[in-house]
């Protein structure tokens, strides 16, 4: 049913977005039109087409038309804003004309005119947002963590999320996270799932393997599976990161020397890709030392006052992306507590990570490429 709904949306929004296209550019030739027609399908088609057909296929072929599929999502979406913009504005002046004049003189001319202006408009947005997606940031947030019994006076964290890694950044992204971690010189490095995007055939293939091994900390890297584990398999994706270097938290705890509790929850997509179901935030509590400061690593950032009434003193998340591209931001902002940064709830710390990277195109508007620094300070209580 969800497919079958996707689909149909999607389809809708293409062929809408097409439909305007004609009308506006008024293409003479009935082979500008084929031409047109037959890019338009390419371009609309290729992400799935690719996922779905060319999945085991390991060359550059695979890569073109994911890049291809990818940077539609975004075309398209801006697309259809720029249309619902229009349109309101074409239903306003029809109520309450302000039009000037001459708009109204040459339909034809006016509505070409406003179709390269769209068209300008939406290449230069997504443009910027691509730039801004390649443009990581590396943000430094203090902390102060209740002692407890730790040993530890101080504990210096890299943590990233939603790397999302696929041939469309092809490795860019895992390198520039490599060089800030290093920069940072972390006693431990923490991930907040969907670290990657495709199967591991594909990710070999760009080097994405030998890059996570190049990942090190003192304590060592963890990670929980975010939705995206779970859309290219779980197994797969796990065994993929457990043997490079990344160790996969699924409902389960650390303790880095004796001082303080990792735990990484499961991602609630397990009830609906496995049938399976994951433990409450009190059911891993319980089983933690209630003498030592707790981290908990829950992908997606929902019901947050379960973590505080646990006493967790630390929750990392991602999954929102803050919408990923403006003004998706609004979206998100009404679905989570906390879309993008940090709160406090009770003694809780929380931090809602925008993402390293992207889902699907590789663009980010309104929001940040990050990596977060946590310097925890542990006081005495």
């Amino acid at each position: 049913m969800f497919f079958a709904i996707f689909f149909l949306v999607y389809g809708s929004a293409n062929f809408f977005v097409w439909l305007r296209a004609m009308h506006a550019f008024q293409f003479q030739s009935f082979y500008a039109k084929l031409f047109f027609s037959a890019a338009f399908v390419l371009a609309a088609s290729s992400y799935i087409l690719t996922k779905s057909l060319l999945s085991n296929v390991n060359s550059t072929l695979y890569d073109v038309f994911l890049w291809i599929g990818s940077f539609w999502f975004a075309l398209l979406g801006y697309f259809l804003i720029s249309l619902l913009v229009i349109d309101i504005f074409v239903l306003i002046n029809r109520f309450f004309p302000f039009f000037p004049q001459f708009l109204l003189q040459d339909y034809a001319k006016t509505k070409l005119l406003t179709g390269l202006i769209v068209l300008l408009l939406v290449f230069v947005t997504v443009t910027y947002g691509f730039i801004n997606a390649n443009n990581i940031k590396l943000k430094t947030i203090q902390l102060s963590i209740p002692k407890k019994n730790s040993t530890l006076t101080s504990l210096n964290i890299f943590y990233f999320s939603d790397s999302h890694f696929t041939p469309v950044n092809n490795g860019r992204i895992a390198k520039k996270i490599i060089d800030l971690a290093e920069e940072v010189k972390p006693d431990i490095i923490l991930i907040g799932g969907d670290v990657i995007d495709d199967k591991s055939n594909q990710l070999k293939r760009i080097g994405i393997d030998e890059e996570l091994r190049q990942l090190k900390a003192k304590y060592g890297v963890y990670t929980i599976n975010g939705n995206h584990e779970y859309i290219v398999n779980v197994n797969n994706a796990d065994n993929f990161l457990n043997e490079n270097n990344v160790q996969v938290l699924r409902d389960s705890m650390v303790t880095i020397d004796n001082s303080v509790q990792i735990i990484g929850r499961e991602d609630g997509s397990i009830a609906n890709f496995a049938h399976g179901k994951r433990k409450s935030v009190a059911e891993l509590v319980s089983s933690a030392r209630k003498d030592l400061p707790i981290i908990l690593l829950d992908h997606q950032p929902f019901h947050l006052a379960d973590a505080a009434a646990q006493n967790v003193d630390l929750q990392l998340s991602g999954h929102t992306h803050h919408g990923q591209m403006w003004p998706f931001n609004f979206v998100t902002k009404m679905i989570y507590e906390v879309s993008w940064g940090y709160k406090k709830i009770a003694n809780t710390h929380f931090y809602v990570s925008s993402g390293v990277g992207t889902w699907g195109p590789p663009v980010k508007v309104g929001n940040d490429a990050e990596v977060i620094n946590f310097k925890i300070s542990f006081t005495e209580n």
